[in-house]
């Protein structure tokens, strides 16, 4: 299985109607059509408005805005929802919630919060996940699913600790080996016991930060680890969509050259890949270009989805360099020259509050 099946380079972004009253809608794809914006992607945080409780579904909304693309035309990449976690979720189940590098159990917030070890997590996700490509499978329009969204973070709770504890089992077989790899007798750090071992934290290895740690070893399987936990979140929703859409094509997007996921280690699940692409300025050509040839080359030189990009600004940096005119057309075709076969952006109608980047209109 490979890219989704499209006459053109698709054209388009993430598109959020469920932020604006439907009159808006109208006017949306009439600015659609004079743009020529032929793919939306659809649904990414939708967990709280698809399930408002435990036991509640409700697409009604999702039904009308699924709907309106498909009678408008427009190719749909259609989101699980699960970019992040819906608020009674964590009152219900705590430890949902991540425990961050200090040590401290986080509560609800943010985006990245969802802790990869949480079996309460991995179920309701997967759930999620099955009843939306369930609902949806069968529409035409529907011509990719998006899992998740930017997977990245870290969690360092007991749910984690002892997943990682599992995973060094399954990596080195026994104490012995895992001493001798970490070279643990310096600092009388040698391991008698799988309970002995601990995350590597500001707690206990790190100083200065996530970047100065004592034993080398330990966080960089930590790494490895808290990679392939998030892997097994994206492949619990891959395959609870495979189990009524068994040819649609599925993604999430990735972020360049982002260091705490191994992204050759993804690239063999996903469908096809795609990724999020958002220079710090506009002079760095070069540096987009490493990026995009890195995502290729993820799966052997098979084109990708430029998923997301933005005309205007990104809101979690500090500073937002003006862009020249015409840099963003030089960004889109530079994506395309690399093998993009979808040039899409974030958002298409911006926020009426609290967006970190948005298309202006």
């Amino acid at each position: 299985m490979t890219l989704p099946r499209t006459a053109k380079v698709s054209f388009g972004g993430d598109y959020n109607p469920e932020q604006w009253p439907q009159d808006v809608w109208k006017q949306d794809y009439q600015l659609f059509d004079l743009a020529r914006i032929d793919t939306v992607t659809l649904g990414v945080f939708d967990w709280a408005l698809i399930q408002p409780a435990p036991d509640v579904y409700d697409f009604a909304l999702l039904d009308r805005i699924v709907d309106r693309a498909a009678t408008e035309g427009r190719m749909i990449c259609l989101a699980t929802g699960t970019g992040a976690h819906p608020a009674w979720l964590a009152r219900a189940h705590p430890e949902v919630c991540r425990t961050d590098f200090e040590g401290r159990r986080h509560r609800y917030g943010q985006r990245h919060n969802s802790c990869p070890s949480s079996p309460v997590f991995r179920r309701l996700s997967a759930e999620l996940a099955r009843r939306v490509a369930r609902r949806y499978a069968g529409n035409p329009a529907v011509v990719a699913w998006h899992v998740g969204n930017e997977y990245g973070g870290a969690c360092y709770c007991d749910l984690c600790a002892a997943a990682f504890r599992g995973w060094l089992r399954d990596r080195y077989g026994s104490l012995d080996a895992l001493n001798a790899a970490w070279y643990t007798t310096f600092w009388s750090h040698t391991f008698t016991d799988w309970a002995e071992i601990e995350p590597p934290s500001a707690l206990t290895e790190h100083w200065r930060g996530p970047d100065h740690t004592a034993f080398q070893g330990i966080t960089l399987d930590y790494l490895r680890f808290t990679s392939d936990a998030m892997l097994t979140n994206f492949r619990d929703e891959k395959a609870a969509i495979r189990e009524s859409s068994p040819d649609l094509p599925v993604t999430t997007n990735f972020m360049g050259m982002y260091r705490p996921l191994d992204y050759h280690r993804w690239a063999p699940h996903l469908d096809f890949v795609s990724w999020d692409n958002y220079p710090p300025d506009d002079t760095s050509a070069a540096r987009t270009a490493f990026a995009h040839d890195l995502m290729r080359g993820l799966k052997d030189g098979q084109p990708f989805w430029l998923m997301e990009q933005t005309p205007s600004v990104t809101a979690c940096r500090d500073v937002n360099p003006l862009k020249r005119p015409g840099v963003l057309r030089l960004w889109s075709w530079q994506a395309v020259a690399h093998g993009a076969d979808a040039v899409l952006f974030f958002q298409l109608r911006a926020s009426r509050g609290r967006a970190r980047s948005t298309t202006a209109r």
